[in-house]
């Protein structure tokens, strides 16, 4: 639940607002109802242990890569727009992917407890954060319903398919997961509550910024607490890294299927750092193209 927090929830809405205007909001709920479709199937293959990670490779790796991408380029707004002033593009992105190659040497089971561990203080800053700004929320900048048209809130969903993604993670941690009583209800019941949670957050981005809405980078709504800007940032600077690590750690575990090797220290540290300086190449000199 946490880790789709970072990547939907800071960047979508925005994504959303540029094509569907006001009714992104239409849009992102489009978009969730077509992810539980997809997801409720999928959890009864992983429960049965009948699904083959290896056939999904070659199409999973790319889209990892790609939210790689992304959330290198959230961590650098979070950081530049609240925290630090002007800071380096190139220098940022080093240590933020030397954390990945750390996360590819940790075994699944760590990376699961690092999560747990910082859940509590995650979202409290999450709640902080969007809470506030409810008493702001105006409904007529939504209104008139369904003004952008059919179209353009349906290819809003289209350019923006990869980001309604719960599933994925279960294809890559299928053969770690404890498959207790009730495993697919509980987990549908969590991806139906973060869903209608994230089209919630999305009409009261659009109401509260209106036209603005497609200029901001980051969804997230510090503003409103003052003093405490700096600590709520922190709180989502470590949700995303906790996601910027298990996401690498994904696209090094689609290499691995792709190109069959011995499990040993060195093997793992190569295949992170071919993967790291592979993201760090296309992140400094392509440009924001994937903002």
């Amino acid at each position: 639940m946490i880790y789709s927090f970072s990547i939907k929830f800071l960047s979508l809405p925005a994504l959303l607002s540029q094509t569907a205007g006001k009714d992104a909001w239409i849009s992102a709920l489009i978009g969730t109802v077509i992810e539980l479709a997809i997801l409720f199937p999928i959890l009864l293959f992983v429960s049965r242990g009948k699904l083959n990670i290896e056939k999904f490779t070659i199409i999973l790796l790319p889209i990892f890569l790609f939210q790689v991408l992304i959330l290198t380029n959230q961590t650098f707004n979070l950081l530049n727009d609240n925290l630090f002033d002007k800071v380096n593009r190139n220098l940022f992105s080093i240590p933020l992917l030397l954390l990945g190659v750390f996360f590819c040497m940790m075994p699944s089971r760590a990376i699961f407890r690092s999560g747990e561990v910082f859940f509590v203080f995650i979202i409290i800053g999450v709640v902080l954060s969007v809470f506030p700004a409810i008493t702001s929320i105006n409904a007529k900048e939504v209104l008139p319903i369904g003004s952008s048209g059919a179209g353009s809130i349906f290819l809003a969903v289209a350019k923006n398919l990869i980001y309604f993604e719960a599933f994925l993670f279960l294809l890559i941690f299928k053969g770690e997961i404890h498959v207790a009583p009730h495993f697919c209800k509980k987990f549908m019941t969590t991806a139906v509550l973060v869903g209608v949670f994230f089209v919630f957050f999305v009409f009261m981005f659009t109401s509260l910024f209106g036209p603005l809405a497609p200029t901001k980078d980051i969804a997230i709504t510090t503003s409103f607490i003052g003093r405490l800007d700096w600590l709520l940032v922190t709180s989502w600077l470590l949700l995303i890294l906790l996601r910027f690590g298990i996401t690498f750690f994904c696209a090094y575990k689609c290499v691995k299927n792709i190109i069959p090797a011995k499990s040993s220290g060195i093997v793992t540290a190569g295949i992170a750092v071919v993967l790291a300086v592979a993201v760090f190449v296309v992140f400094t000199f392509t440009g924001v193209w994937y903002a």
